[in-house]
């Protein structure tokens, strides 16, 4: 099991060469097509950045080419300003990746990346933080966040490549009745260990004294993940927005990667 057909989005950003590095090497594990669509708006040509921005094509091609992958560049246009417009490109797509938007220069790109994205196309997507480097590890020790939701048991199967290929995998629980050894616990861990994945359970009581990102990223210092893998956005978008949601929150973390899926 593996990604077969990756995007990553392109711009004229200091986030651009990190992200490509990742997908690069992420597209390498997985002998995928890499495919760059660029996402620069008419803004990224007419200040400071108009260069990088020509040369957003070619800075690609050269990075693939070092790398040995079979690669593709495609334009989205200046015009592409909805996460409609955006998804027609990824409609093949088994993985996109993304970068949070920089407050300095996120208007070089469509501002329907990542967020509307994410909710539109119906493809995972490896979110990278701002101040990610191509360097980080990535991948090798994953948390997979579980709350027996819709959205939950989407990010867990559209993950599997990455789960497949990890050094651990974390299966993180945050429920008010939490107990490892629950049958539909069990039942989690038992599917992926017949996937071939070795999994270990950590988890939380959600009794209201501590809220679901505190406790996951407790876990995830204890575990010295790399990865979080978790569901998008179960409640809708702007209730999320206005209430300070657990998928915002991870949208927005400035420390850790992660994969979402809606």
């Amino acid at each position: 099991m593996s990604y077969k057909d990756i995007i990553v989005y392109l711009d004229a950003s200091d986030l651009n060469e990190p992200r490509v590095g990742t997908a690069i090497k992420i597209a390498a594990q997985h002998n995928a097509k890499l495919t760059g669509v660029d996402i620069s708006t008419a803004a990224a040509f007419e200040g400071e950045r108009r260069e990088r921005a020509q040369a957003i094509q070619g800075t690609f091609e050269k990075m693939v080419r070092t790398a040995g992958l079979e690669a593709d560049c495609r334009v989205a246009g200046s015009s592409a300003k909805t996460a409609q417009e955006l998804c027609s490109l990824s409609h093949c797509a088994d993985l996109i990746v993304a970068s949070q938007p920089h407050p300095d220069s996120a208007h070089l790109a469509a501002a329907a990346v990542p967020k509307d994205v994410l909710l539109a196309s119906g493809v995972p997507m490896l979110i990278l933080p701002t101040g990610w480097e191509a360097e980080d590890h990535i991948g090798r020790r994953i948390l997979l966040a579980w709350n027996f939701s819709r959205e939950s048991t989407r990010a867990l199967h559209d993950s599997m490549p990455m789960l497949a290929k990890a050094e651990s995998v974390v299966l993180f629980v945050f429920d008010a009745s939490f107990d490892p050894h629950r049958s539909d616990v069990l039942d989690v861990v038992a599917h992926l260990e017949r996937h071939g994945i070795k999994v270990t359970v950590d988890g939380w009581r959600g009794t209201g004294e501590v809220d679901t990102i505190s406790a996951m990223f407790a876990s995830l210092d204890r575990e010295e993940a790399d990865l979080i893998v978790a569901g998008a956005y179960g409640h809708s978008p702007l209730s999320e927005s206005l209430f300070g949601g657990v998928s915002e929150q991870l949208l927005h973390n400035v420390s850790m990667p992660v994969v979402m899926s809606h």
